[in-house]
């Protein structure tokens, strides 16, 4: 399934207390739970100098696939790209980030 990549948009987000996993998404009043996730990737040892190390989830929610990331420099979660059932939400008119589409198999 392809992803719209767009700039990141910055989100709360409920965590596992001792894993860490998230576990619900927030952002200006919605709430979506996490039912899934489809995929971890950690940038530790490779990252831009201006963001840090982060980590990017791959996550599955109630009705739609979302990439979020988590700076450990800024301690934020932002939302990286989304599939299109969430192309009407309020963040989804955010201009497309350049680099093209995440994907997975």
């Amino acid at each position: 399934m392809a992803m719209q990549q767009i700039v990141p948009v910055a989100v709360k987000v409920t965590a596992h207390w001792w894993k860490g996993t998230p576990q619900a998404v927030a952002f200006e009043g919605i709430v979506r739970k996490v039912t899934k996730v489809l995929a971890l990737r950690q940038e530790h040892g490779a990252y831009r100098a201006n963001s840090g190390p982060r980590t990017l989830w791959e996550l599955e929610t109630e009705d739609a696939t979302l990439v979020i990331a988590f700076s450990r420099r800024s301690g934020a979660w932002t939302i990286e790209a989304f599939d299109d059932s969430w192309s009407t939400l309020p963040f989804a008119s955010a201009l497309e980030a350049p680099g093209g589409l995440f994907s997975h198999a």
